[in-house]
Order: C-alpha cells, then structure tokens, then sequence
C-alpha cells in the first residue's frame, strides 16, 4: 500500500473513513480477527491533580480499507468534567505498526477532562457500528452484502490525586502555569467617560473551569456586569490561552484613583504548590467634564461704591429671573398635559408590577424586561453576560432581529444608568421608552419553543 497521507470525513451522522492513497482491496476472511479493525483509548495523564487537564484520546485501527462508521456511543463520564475537542473536518491516518502487523491509525475522537473528585475514575462506554467493506465472491455476479460489527474501545482508569490541605484563601480552581495582568484603555479621562478595563490570566491549564477574582473599583465608580471571555490559542494536549474579565465602568467625580492589585492563588501541578499572583495596579487621574468644570455663575454682589451698577444690573437680573420661571412654568405645563393625554388613550402604555407606567425609569423598564425573560423560562437573566444571555433566548425560541433589539435596549438603559450624575429615578426619553414598549409586546407573543 502507498504511503502519503490519507483522510476520513464526518458527514452528518454518517462517518465515512475514505483512503485517498489506498486501493488495494479488502481481502481478509470474516474469521479472521487479526485483520479486522479495533479501538484503542489512552488519555494524557492517569494522574492529574483534582482540576487538572488531560487529554483522552480514541483511535480506530483498520487495514487496507477504511470501514464506514454508522453510529457512535460517547463514553460516561462519572466524577469528572469532559468538553469534547473540536473535531476537524478531515483527519488524517497514518501507517502504524501492532505486534508485528502494519495497520492505519486515525484520531476518532478527544475529550478534555478534569476530575472534579479524588481517587479512581473509569471512563468507559465508546463504542461504534461500522461495516466492512464486503469481499469479492469468485463466479458470482450477486454483489456480497458488507459485513457490520460493533466495535468497543477499552476503558479508562485514572487515579486523581487530591490537592495538598489546607487549601489557601484566594483559590478558585485554577490549576496549571498562569500570568495575572490588569489593563485599562485609558489613564486620564474625563468625568463620566467610559473605562474599559480588562483583567487577564493567561497560560497553561484549566481554563474553562477556573474562575476569575472579582474587580473591585472605586465607590464613585458605576460599572456594567462583567462580561467574561476563554480564547484559545491552539489545540493541544493541553490547554493554552486566556480568559478576560472585561467591565465598563464611568468615574463620577474627578480626582487621583488607583486600583489596587489584583490577588488570585493558583496551583501548579508541575511543582505541586500553590502560588499567588498579583497583576499590576492602575492608576487613573479624573479630571472635571466640561459641564462640570464648575457651578452655575451666580448674581454678583452689588457693589456699594457703585450704585448706578448695582440698580442696573440688580434690575436685569431680576428680567432674567422672571422668564426662566415663565419658562419653566410652560414646559411643566406642557409636559402635564401630555401626561394626561396619554393616560386618557392608554394606547400601549405598559405597567410595572406596582402600576408604573414602562416610562417611569430605566431601573423599572430593566426589571420589567427581566421579570418577562423569566417567564420565557430563561433563569436569572440579569445575571448572565450579554453572550450567555443572547444564547438563552436563541434556545428558547426567540428571533435574531428580537435578540438584537434586546441588546440595543439593553445598552440604552444601561447608558441612562450609568450616565454622570444620572438620577436612575428620572423618566426615560420617549424614543427609548416607546422601543421598550414595542419589543415587551414582541417577546410576549414567543411561546419558549427552543429552535432547532
């Protein structure tokens, strides 16, 4: 048979193995187990630590001809984490040697896992239907059927070691070689300006299950929910990238801060320590926004050495005054009278649970749009990170173009919220308020049906 390379496609619930270099046909009897394909299962490390990495791995061996794999049967996994490996689109087989006798091997399937408990762990269960590929029957023109058989692979058995007591405060599951950094998008702004603020632990080891310590700001800062991201940067035996804590926050008072450095212990399996890192501090000077820079210019004293000054102004002062109350007077009246035309139609107007018009506050429209996801039956909305939140509604049921209206609403809100000096009592703009209005109605009408 040719050397080279040769590959095998995955086709919807159908795996066909087809070799590219191969062509000599199959010719070994049905009887005859030595040529018949297997499994083989191994995994990286059959002792890591609790919440260690390692990689499982399962191989099909075949001779000549690739056998077509009809259906497959994931292993059990009892007292360990799993997240099986992106599969590539094709996967090449390599020419092996199994006591003596040459064979073709190929990647079927890989598993990251991490026990979560101490002690022995089975992993068993893969298995798969195949056929072979049928053999040629001298002076028949009948075509022979294909052969099927139910191939298993071995178990399993790893031994987990615990974590070394007492464990130290700090610790939250991260296992493996880390680096702990902190960065933010700007050193000085103004008053009321966005921060963007990103905290970052990059490395070797389990990435997916550890978790980030918490970003503490300022009090006068107003930040969003943490949105938290994993990127990987390859796929390997183990896991390599990093996973950031992103936060917006909006300083409300100028001045000097400095965030202080974060702390988080990890423990490296390698050394079988534990070890504490700390990113770097960031320090932030605030200055005045231009609204801000200072209040409002008062009347100026009259002067008594001037008393043509003193009526003059006194008296321009006092115009001054008169409008702006008229003003004020009409627009309160204005806005009054709209109010009143509006609960007069109650065209739409939706209420809180406390009778509140939608309008009221960006608070209130916030719970309200919550209190409706949960009865969609998506949990704790307003905990989830926009990504996680944007999944929940695709599972159940709702559209893009809604999924998308809810995101643009949802910064909306947030930007009246987090706004400086916002009062989170104040009215929404109508604009605002009218959307919330419209896409409550919209979500109402979905029945949770996940989609497919």
């Amino acid at each position: 048979m040719a050397g080279g390379v040769d590959y095998f496609r995955f086709r919807a619930a159908v795996l066909l193995v087809t070799l590219l270099c191969g062509t000599a046909a199959y010719g070994a009897s049905g009887d005859n187990a030595a040529n018949k394909p297997f499994l083989l299962s191994s995994i990286s490390n059959s002792r890591p630590w609790v919440g260690e990495e390692t990689m499982l791995t399962y191989r099909l061996y075949f001779k000549d001809i690739a056998p077509k794999i009809s259906n497959e049967t994931n292993p059990s996994f009892q007292g360990i984490w799993a997240r099986e490996s992106v599969a590539e689109r094709y996967i090449k087989s390599i020419p092996v040697t199994v006591h003596g006798e040459p064979f073709r091997s190929a990647v079927l399937k890989q598993f990251r896992v991490a026990p979560v408990q101490s002690g022995p762990i089975k992993i068993s269960g893969y298995s798969m239907l195949c056929s072979l590929p049928p053999e040629p029957l001298l002076n028949s023109e009948k075509n022979p059927a294909e052969n099927r058989i139910q191939l298993r692979a071995p178990d399993i058995s790893i031994s987990a070691r615990a974590l070394p007591e007492p464990l130290p405060d700090g610790f939250s599951g991260a296992v493996g070689t880390f680096h702990l950094e902190l960065f933010a998008d700007k050193s000085t702004l103004k008053a009321g300006e966005p921060l963007k603020l990103e905290l970052v632990l990059s490395g070797t080891g389990n990435l997916f299950t550890l978790k980030l310590p918490a970003l503490h700001l300022p009090e006068s800062f107003r930040q969003s929910p943490p949105d938290v991201t994993t990127i990987l940067n390859k796929e390997s035996v183990e896991t390599a990238g990093s996973k950031t804590l992103t936060v917006t926050s909006w300083p409300q008072s100028p001045g000097s801060f400095t965030i202080p450095a974060i702390r988080t212990v990890v423990f490296n399996p390698k050394t079988a320590q534990f070890i504490t890192l700390h990113s770097n501090p960031v320090t932030l000077s605030v200055t005045k926004t231009a609204e801000g820079s200072g209040s409002p210019s008062e009347p100026m004293s009259p002067r008594n050495s001037d008393s043509e000054y003193t009526g003059t102004h006194s008296g321009r002062w006092k115009i001054v005054a008169a409008t702006l109350l008229l003003l004020a007077a009409a627009a309160l009246f204005i806005l009054r009278k709209k109010q009143i035309e509006r609960q007069k139609s109650g065209a739409g107007v939706q209420r809180g649970e406390s009778g509140t018009d939608i309008s009221q506050s960006a608070a209130n429209v916030k719970q309200q749009l919550f209190a409706l996801l949960r009865e969609k039956g998506i949990k704790s909305p307003g905990g989830l990170t926009r990504k996680e939140l944007n999944s929940a509604l695709r599972e159940n049921g709702i559209t893009k173009e809604v999924i998308a209206e809810v995101t643009e609403l949802l910064e909306a809100l947030d930007r009246v919220l987090y706004a400086p000096s916002s009062n989170q009592a104040n009215p929404l703009p109508e604009s605002v308020a009218a959307k919330a209005e419209s896409l409550l109605q919209r979500i109402k009408t979905f029945d949770g049906t996940p989609r497919k």
